[in-house]
């Protein structure tokens, strides 16, 4: 009977802490209140499927388990988002950016603008060079008369050093704060400010001045789907009373939690829209839900493999296993072909 009792008493004691440790989280009754709380050293996350707040992910479904509270649903479904829109004026932007480089010739991105009904007019076109990778990034400003916005159209990545210096980055787990708040994407954050002391402030102030009417559309594929993200900030930040809207395509994630609720609190309209099987917005990789890393924004606008007129879902969380998150085969052409458009960018002509 001895040496029963102390197996008894240690089996009940483990118990006991174990219903103990159950309890924790149990207070929180909201998915923002709850996913990422720490409760007596216990992460807490926030079970989608029975609506309460857990102390382990072993108690509610992966797929169905919110541990960043930026990614729990949001109720206001935007009702603003144009498949039309983006398939025309945005595509048209993103093709004009990609062709703001040395390799193209003089009056490629005009060219692809021309194929719009709308009035439309290149304004800046600055091909910043960039120190980390030693190559450069594309932005391009111009004006749509007839729908009066300003648009802002960053270059994807148009060479391999470029794409593996990004991804070094990603491997490495790079990050540095960033000047409006929050931590940033290394690559991404050495560009901003690269792309800042270009000129881009007063290009973009005599835009504004121009057509102080006019609001901001902010957008690219890739890599400029990352630095539209990060601009889009700095542009709502910088013109507080205008609409600016970002549309970036194919984007991998650019900055920490703290940018991202920047983003929700600054920026009026955020639409990131993805395709099934593209493997660059899953990048930098999460190899941990809690370790420091970047985070995407909403909302996402999931297509299928196949990009079909209005065969999108507007996902209610930034990140989620029913859209791109649940999509385990990736291929690069998901990445490439959009819209039936070719977005390979390298060493592009003009617009045919």
């Amino acid at each position: 009977m001895r040496d029963v009792f102390p197996f008894v008493f240690m089996t009940q004691l483990l118990v006991f802490v174990k219903s103990l440790e159950l309890n924790q989280c149990s207070q929180f009754t909201s998915c923002e209140t709850c996913a990422g709380i720490v409760d007596s050293g216990i992460s807490c996350r926030w079970c989608l499927e029975s609506k309460e707040c857990v102390p382990s992910k072993y108690l509610c479904h992966p797929w169905k388990t919110v541990i960043h509270d930026i990614n729990c649903p949001l109720s206001n479904i935007p009702t603003t988002y144009s498949d039309t829109f983006l398939r025309t004026e945005v595509a048209a932007y993103i093709h004009a950016a990609n062709r703001v480089s040395e390799y193209s010739p003089v009056g490629a991105p005009m060219s692809c603008l021309m194929k719009l009904k709308a009035r439309v007019d290149v304004l800046n076109e600055l091909d910043v060079p960039t120190k980390l990778e030693g190559r450069t990034i594309g932005v391009l400003i111009g004006v749509n008369h007839d729908l009066q916005h300003i648009f802002i159209g960053f270059r994807s990545t148009n060479d391999p050093v470029q794409f593996v210096s990004q991804f070094y980055v990603f491997m490495m787990g790079w990050m540095e704060d960033f000047p409006l708040g929050g931590k940033m994407v290394a690559i991404y954050s050495r560009m901003y400010k690269e792309i800042l002391e270009f000129g881009f402030d007063d290009c973009l102030e005599k835009a504004v001045m121009k057509y102080p009417t006019y609001a901001l559309v902010v957008t690219g594929h890739s890599l400029g789907g990352a630095m539209s993200t990060v601009f889009a900030l700095h542009v709502a930040m910088k013109y507080p009373q205008k609409l600016t809207s970002l549309y970036s395509v194919s984007a991998p994630r650019s900055g920490d939690e703290t940018f991202v609720k920047l983003l929700r609190q600054h920026v009026s309209e955020e639409f990131r829209v993805v395709r099934d099987g593209d493997f660059v917005p899953d990048s930098p990789f999460r190899i941990s839900q809690t370790i420091e890393t970047a985070h995407h924004n909403s909302f996402e606008i999931f297509y299928g493999s196949h990009m079909a007129v209005d065969n999108y879902v507007i996902c209610n969380q930034p990140e989620t296993e029913y859209c791109l998150k649940g999509s385990w085969w990736k291929k690069p052409v998901a990445h490439m072909y959009l819209f039936d458009q070719n977005f390979f960018n390298y060493h592009l002509g003009y617009c045919e």
